[in-house]
């Protein structure tokens, strides 16, 4: 029986290599059954895949490097104070 049930750290690596598609079928059947009767599991991966969909609507900038510079610039200066 134990090679079928994953303790919650196994499940919550699990939920994330999910959101890239990245499980095979008998990885994502355990994961399934964990969550199933794991209520802190379930938790962890309703809010996992809501916070991937508030990636996903979100609108990148790409910056130049005279752009980053600054940044890391300002960053340093900051750190500094």
């Amino acid at each position: 029986m134990s090679r079928f049930f994953i303790n919650c750290d196994q499940a919550s690596i699990l939920s994330t290599r999910e959101q890239y598609g990245d499980l095979n079928p008998k990885e994502a059947f355990r994961h399934k059954l964990h969550r199933g009767h794991c209520i802190g599991c379930r938790s962890f991966h309703k809010n996992n895949q809501r916070f991937q969909r508030k990636l996903k609507g979100l609108r990148w900038v790409a910056l130049t490097i005279a752009q980053k510079q600054s940044i890391k610039k300002r960053l340093a200066e900051a750190m500094l104070k």
